[in-house]
């Protein structure tokens, strides 16, 4: 009872039911004695309803103007509870609309306090009673975050997330004020190496889940159209790249003071010089949308990448064409084609790893 009473309940709120009052005492009951319910420019007759959160006792009610995003009114909860709530252990997320029972936030808030881990209520969505829509989008979703990330988690799109106070301000830079925040959240915890573990909850739908602000397919889309973005951009630089290829391929071979080794060599350097200045800024500006003070460090690091897959592609496509006797501009071209995208492999894995982490 007493760790409860340390850790404070943050909820965003958008248009909400009187269910949220309902949802909030049960909460209180549990143990809980700070709730930091934000809402998040919900409409003028829902304003009643946030006058009679406000005086339940150990509530504090935060208001946006306008309707920001989920991540947003996180983000919100969190800066209060670091700039008021200094020695309490942390924070736990929930909804507004009683899908997560308050046995299973007690639960998930106790494993925090004793474990000093993040900790995620994971809901099993194999139950019969999870809508279709839901259960596909959601595993979707999670089959997709384990693939491109490396974290196998099992429900990545939970809104019960027990956060220890140290995490908070790490959190408070995470990219995002949507929906999209809380898989930023999740990104940003295994770039750190945060410790974090699942607690399984009961999974709960009411009306068919119709009053969530969160559709699992549409999102989950959003979250495939970044990786298409992402696999545009190769393309893009790779036809770049092939064409200054094969256009200073032609140009030098013209001049007799260049032996065949330096033309593929120079032609390789020259035209991965121009792709990979597209290729950088595309990933930066449309599909990474990366503004971080690191800028720096982050393109030192894609170059030193790209010095040696340039070195790679030059050298082994070289090498091929001495040994297997070809010197038509065409068919080295063809190598490289072949040369390159065994690197496309090498070069999206030390990227995801390494130069964007």
């Amino acid at each position: 009872m007493d760790q409860l009473s340390k850790i404070s309940v943050v909820l965003p709120s958008f248009n909400p039911s009187k269910e949220i009052i309902s949802v909030i005492q049960r909460v209180i009951n549990q143990g809980f004695s700070d709730v930091i319910v934000i809402n998040d420019g919900s409409r003028e007759d829902t304003s009643s309803i946030f006058d009679e959160v406000s005086k339940i006792n150990g509530c504090t009610v935060l208001h946006h103007n306008e309707n920001m995003g989920k991540g947003a009114a996180l983000k919100t909860g969190m800066t209060y509870f670091l700039e008021n709530r200094p020695l309490n252990i942390g924070i736990i997320t929930i909804d507004d609309d009683g899908q997560h029972l308050p046995e299973d936030i007690k639960l998930c808030a106790q494993e925090m306090a004793e474990s000093g881990f993040m900790v995620l209520g994971a809901r099993d969505f194999n139950k019969p009673s999870v809508p279709l829509k839901s259960r596909i989008g959601n595993k979707l979703s999670a089959k997709l975050f384990s693939a491109s990330v490396g974290l196998d988690i099992a429900d990545c799109q939970t809104g019960l997330r027990a956060i220890p106070g140290k995490y908070l301000k790490t959190f408070l830079n995470v990219s995002g004020n949507r929906f999209e925040y809380e898989t930023n959240m999740l990104i940003e915890a295994k770039k750190e190496r945060f410790s974090l573990k699942e607690v399984p909850i009961s999974t709960v739908y009411i009306d068919g889940n119709k009053s969530t602000h969160f559709k699992p397919v549409r999102d989950s889309i959003k979250i495939i159209f970044q990786f298409i973005k992402y696999a545009q951009s190769s393309l893009i630089s790779f036809a770049i790249d092939l064409l200054c290829f094969y256009i200073f391929l032609n140009l030098l071979r013209s001049h007799s003071f260049f032996g065949s080794w330096n033309v593929i060599l120079i032609s390789t350097i020259a035209s991965r010089i121009l792709s990979s200045l597209f290729n950088f800024f595309f990933n930066k500006n449309f599909v990474f949308k990366y503004s971080g003070k690191s800028i720096f460090k982050t393109a030192l690091k894609y170059y030193i990448l790209c010095g040696i897959s340039m070195l790679l592609s030059g050298n082994i496509t070289a090498v091929l064409s001495y040994v297997f006797n070809i010197n038509a501009a065409f068919l080295v071209t063809l190598i490289k084609i072949a040369v390159d995208m065994g690197l496309f492999v090498m070069n999206y894995y030390i990227q995801r790893k390494w130069v964007f982490k």
